[in-house]
Protein backbone atom coordinates (compact mmCIF):
# COMPACT_ATOMS: atom_id res chain seq x y z
CA UNK A 1 0.00 0.00 0.00
CA UNK A 2 1.24 3.46 -0.66
CA UNK A 3 1.97 6.36 1.43
CA UNK A 4 -0.40 8.27 -0.27
CA UNK A 5 -3.08 5.62 0.06
CA UNK A 6 -2.78 4.51 3.61
CA UNK A 7 -2.83 8.40 4.65
CA UNK A 8 -6.44 8.59 2.52
CA UNK A 9 -8.05 5.50 4.39
CA UNK A 10 -6.45 6.83 7.96
CA UNK A 11 -7.95 10.14 7.27
CA UNK A 12 -11.73 8.63 6.50
CA UNK A 13 -11.17 6.05 9.58
CA UNK A 14 -10.24 8.89 11.63
CA UNK A 15 -13.30 10.80 10.47
CA UNK A 16 -15.56 8.15 10.67
CA UNK A 17 -14.71 7.75 14.49
CA UNK A 18 -15.24 10.98 14.92
CA UNK A 19 -18.71 11.13 13.69
CA UNK A 20 -19.62 8.47 15.36
CA UNK A 21 -17.96 9.86 18.88
CA UNK A 22 -19.62 13.57 17.68
CA UNK A 23 -23.26 11.41 17.76
CA UNK A 24 -22.94 9.84 20.81
CA UNK A 25 -22.19 13.32 22.77
CA UNK A 26 -24.69 14.87 20.51
CA UNK A 27 -27.72 12.32 22.00
CA UNK A 28 -25.76 11.98 25.94
CA UNK A 29 -26.21 16.05 25.37
CA UNK A 30 -29.93 15.98 23.96
CA UNK A 31 -31.37 13.29 27.12
CA UNK A 32 -29.24 15.33 30.26
CA UNK A 33 -31.13 18.31 28.12
CA UNK A 34 -34.64 16.61 28.02
CA UNK A 35 -34.32 15.11 31.68
CA UNK A 36 -33.85 18.46 32.75
CA UNK A 37 -36.51 19.95 31.14
CA UNK A 38 -38.84 17.17 31.97
CA UNK A 39 -37.79 17.87 36.09
CA UNK A 40 -38.37 21.70 35.17
CA UNK A 41 -41.70 20.98 34.26
CA UNK A 42 -42.86 18.11 36.72
CA UNK A 43 -41.52 20.74 39.67
CA UNK A 44 -43.56 23.61 37.98
CA UNK A 45 -46.89 21.96 38.02
CA UNK A 46 -47.42 21.67 42.06
CA UNK A 47 -46.11 25.13 41.83
CA UNK A 48 -49.06 25.99 39.46
CA UNK A 49 -51.50 24.15 41.57
CA UNK A 50 -50.78 25.32 44.53
CA UNK A 51 -51.38 29.18 42.66
CA UNK A 52 -55.01 27.91 42.82
CA UNK A 53 -54.53 27.39 38.34
CA UNK A 54 -57.00 25.45 36.98
CA UNK A 55 -56.08 22.58 34.76
CA UNK A 56 -56.55 24.61 31.67
CA UNK A 57 -54.43 27.20 32.70
CA UNK A 58 -51.59 25.38 33.82
CA UNK A 59 -51.75 23.39 30.24
CA UNK A 60 -51.65 26.54 28.84
CA UNK A 61 -48.55 27.95 30.44
CA UNK A 62 -46.75 24.98 30.35
CA UNK A 63 -47.40 24.70 26.72
CA UNK A 64 -46.26 28.93 26.45
CA UNK A 65 -43.71 28.38 28.61
CA UNK A 66 -41.54 25.31 27.69
CA UNK A 67 -42.78 24.99 24.37
CA UNK A 68 -44.17 21.86 23.74
CA UNK A 69 -47.15 20.89 22.66
CA UNK A 70 -50.56 20.28 24.72
CA UNK A 71 -49.98 16.36 24.70
CA UNK A 72 -47.27 16.67 26.47
CA UNK A 73 -48.15 19.28 28.84
CA UNK A 74 -51.50 16.62 29.57
CA UNK A 75 -49.13 14.08 29.61
CA UNK A 76 -46.69 15.50 32.52
CA UNK A 77 -49.98 16.72 34.50
CA UNK A 78 -51.14 13.53 34.90
CA UNK A 79 -47.94 12.08 35.81
CA UNK A 80 -48.03 14.72 38.50
CA UNK A 81 -51.72 14.15 39.47
CA UNK A 82 -50.90 10.26 39.70
CA UNK A 83 -48.45 11.03 42.61
CA UNK A 84 -50.78 13.34 44.36
CA UNK A 85 -53.42 10.49 44.44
Amino acid sequence: MEAKEWVAREVARVRTDSLAEGREEGLSIGRRDGMTLALAILSDIPKLIAANKGHEEIITTLVAKYNIDQEQAESYYEQVMALRA
